[in-house]
């Protein structure tokens, strides 16, 4: 039987897509599940780690240190976080990452891993985020992103591109969606550049209403950060706006590459200039959004039935 270790029952959506893969799979014997965001929860059940998938996901210590910057590395809870995460990456027998190029970055930081090693991309819930049967024909063109304001999206790059559209003219509406840990910094940038085509008020919202809100935009954006968590990831909402066969604009990165090509996405540099300049071509190219848009999403089908197949089978073989 397929077993759960969480730290509190969650309802995100990394649990729910490997509840969808894994559903009515039979095994011999208890095989667990070790979700992201509960690492305490292996050292607790260190001695059936024989039985367990880590899905190591994301590593604490490079959240904290490096990316968000929250803490410095001679801070206690850096020693601990790196604890944490070590401890989960060397003395798993069985790990999970979203791309290659994640799981070798954990290499570098927590040493050589020994064990069983699967990658198993971040998806999306195929319940919630599908293509609209009637798209719809915007005029103006309406450009969505949505985040948690974290330093690897690079908002500063987006609001500084939307403010060359509209000095270009261009006729857009932008949609800014989300809060967390710049959203006061990048409130005050949005305030600065006096953006008239841009709504930013630091709204959440539930996955309903935003895979609605990605069904009705014609242009979604991805990130543009130069972390190297932001080298290393495929974010959420590349495989949300691609499962809703939308377009997306993002950063290229070796990690995207390794499912995806620039017949399903587009790809823009991370600078305001090159991302305003993408924009614009292809808002006036309707015709090029909607073959790339259905490339992305028979793509992101093929992924999602090849990992299916793959992750069973791994589940299987231990």
């Amino acid at each position: 039987m397929l077993k759960f270790l969480y730290r509190h029952n969650k309802d995100y959506s990394r649990y729910n897509i490997i509840k969808a893969l894994t559903k009515d799979l039979e095994l011999s014997s208890d095989i667990y599940i070790l979700m992201p965001f509960s690492k305490n929860q292996f050292i607790k059940n260190f001695f059936k780690r024989n039985r367990i998938i880590n899905d190591f996901f994301i590593s604490n210590y490079d959240t904290y240190i490096y990316d968000r910057q929250k803490i410095k590395k001679s801070n206690p809870r850096a020693w601990w976080k790196y604890f944490q995460d070590w401890i989960n990456f060397r003395f798993s027998h069985y790990l999970l990452s979203d791309t290659q190029h994640h799981f070798e970055y954990w290499e570098k930081l927590f040493g050589k891993y020994k064990g069983k090693h699967f990658v198993l991309p971040v998806l999306a819930d195929k319940e919630i985020y599908f293509p609209n049967q009637d798209a719809p024909v915007n005029q103006p063109i309406k450009i969505l992103f949505y985040g948690s304001f974290i330093p690897l999206h690079g908002i500063d790059i987006i609001l500084k591109a939307f403010k060359l559209l509209e000095n270009k003219g261009l006729d857009f509406e932008a949609n800014i969606i989300g809060t967390g840990q710049t959203y006061k910094k990048m409130l005050q940038l949005y305030q600065d550049l006096d953006l008239k085509n841009v709504y930013m008020n630091g709204q959440v919202i539930d996955e309903i209403k935003l895979a609605n809100e990605i069904r009705n935009a014609d242009i979604i954006l991805g990130i543009f950060g130069n972390s190297q968590k932001a080298l290393s990831v495929i974010p959420n909402k590349v495989y949300q706006a691609l499962a809703c066969q939308k377009l997306i604009i993002t950063m290229e990165t070796k990690a995207i590459l390794e499912f995806f090509t620039e017949n399903d996405l587009v790809f823009s540099k991370n600078s305001e200039e090159s991302l305003a300049e993408t924009i614009f071509d292809l808002s006036i190219d309707s015709n090029k959004r909607k073959i790339i848009s259905e490339n992305g999403y028979k793509s992101f089908i093929q992924l999602y039935d090849k990992t299916e197949k793959e992750f069973r089978s791994f589940i299987k073989s231990i």
